[in-house]
């Protein structure tokens, strides 16, 4: 299996230097890819010795490098290709691979030595039914991602396995054959979705293939999150807010995987032996929940209303409970009736819950301080929102943070 890939054109060489030489061949265009190099980063500033990257930004269809003579310690990559996949199994670098099993020509080689990236499809798959179970969808669908991949194949068959065990029927978009242009495809699966019955949860490959979901829907005249809810993976904050409604999506932890991989390899690097079938499990985390699943069809039409608003408004600090009811035409006593009707709680419990849910996913999705938190889920007081989420949550928001992003 493993061959000599010193000092040749096209390759990267090994030598002991005084410091290590890492190549990461990892997309930079997605969201998990940038998260995983985070950890990588991360795990790297800790060290007494740095280390020099070999990093090429670019996408999920990265060539083998072409670095010559560069003095590479370790590796940690993606297969792209199979010329990709030949070149560093063939190889006797201290290696780390992602999702390794997306190449065919993988199978020729034994893999149980070589320690990999893989994303838990059970938990994503999981956490994607039963949000949108919640949201009250009793018919399902899943979309693949634009090009065929296994790990889209895998989230498409347990996502259809978990539907039909619970008694729903769950239809599938494949990927698309041929090459359509970006209007074409909007056009096929906007009038594939408008074939499908109402009250439709959609769960969607990856985040740029969710916008597309959405924008199909647009095409067609179908509303989202009235007609049809969309929820996507990688939580990829840039692609979710690029649509209208915005996309809702499930975060994953690659930056945990980056990390471990990073030590992984430190260890390799160092001599260290690695137990044989060492896996790193990418798990999701929560889903980040947007405009597209903002509404519930198991709700009176009143109520989806008045959600649907709350989540737009979240960030008004004079947001009151008249201005609610005034937008869905009905009394504050009306409204505060259907509400406790249809979910169990008070409007104001809801209207807590609502900023307490995108604190929670603030704290967690980005690096903005607690008083910026606070104003974009329509506190006015930091103390005062500080306050209400450790009596909720028993942890204070940046303890929380620390907690959820510990190693």
């Amino acid at each position: 299996m493993h061959g000599k890939i010193a000092h040749m054109e096209g390759k990267i060489a090994q030598k002991k230097s005084d410091h290590e030489r890492v190549a990461l061949l990892i997309e930079t265009s997605h969201e998990f890819g940038r998260e995983v190099l985070r950890g990588i980063r991360d795990y790297e500033k800790a060290l007494d010795n740095h280390w020099a990257f070999y990093l090429q930004p670019d996408g999920m269809r990265q060539n083998t490098p072409k670095i010559g003579s560069w003095q590479c310690t370790g590796i940690i990559a993606r297969l792209f290709s199979a010329a990709t996949a030949r070149f560093l199994l063939g190889g006797n670098l201290p290696l780390v691979l992602l999702d390794p099993y997306t190449q065919p020509i993988c199978r020729q080689y034994e893999l149980s030595n070589i320690p990999y990236i893989t994303t838990d499809t059970g938990a994503i798959v999981r956490m994607a039914f039963e949000h949108l179970c919640a949201c009250g969808c009793r018919s399902f669908a899943f979309v693949h991602s634009a090009v065929e991949t296994v790990w889209s194949t895998a989230r498409g068959q347990g996502f259809v396995e978990l539907a039909q065990q619970r008694g729903f029927p769950c239809h599938v978009y494949g990927v698309p054959s041929g090459a359509l242009s970006w209007e074409e495809e909007i056009r096929k699966l906007g009038a594939w979705i408008a074939r499908q019955p109402r009250g439709l949860g959609i769960f969607v490959a990856m985040d740029q293939r969710g916008r597309q979901v959405i924008e199909a829907c647009r095409e067609k005249g179908l509303r989202v999150p009235d007609d049809v809810l969309v929820l996507s993976v990688d939580n990829d904050p840039l692609l979710c807010e690029m649509c209208e409604p915005s996309l809702s999506s499930i975060a994953l932890d690659a930056y945990r995987a980056g990390y471990e991989a990073a030590k992984i390899l430190h260890a390799l690097m160092g001599g260290h032996a690695v137990a044989s079938n060492t896996r790193i499990l990418v798990k999701p985390t929560h889903v980040s929940r947007r405009q597209s699943t903002s509404s519930s069809f198991d709700q009176d039409i009143v109520v989806a209303t008045a959600r649907r608003f709350i989540i737009d408004r979240l960030a008004d600090r004079t947001l009151q409970i008249t201005d609610i009811a005034n937008h869905c035409g009905v009394s504050r006593r009306s409204l505060e009736t259907r509400f406790l009707q249809a979910v169990g709680r008070t409007l104001l419990q809801e209207l807590t819950n609502m900023r307490m849910e995108r604190a929670r996913t603030l704290l967690r999705d980005s690096h903005d301080t607690v008083t910026e938190i606070a104003q974009a889920c329509g506190f006015n007081d930091p103390n005062y929102f500080t306050k209400a989420f450790r009596q909720r949550h028993g942890h204070a928001p940046l303890n929380y943070r620390a907690e959820v992003h510990k190693i």
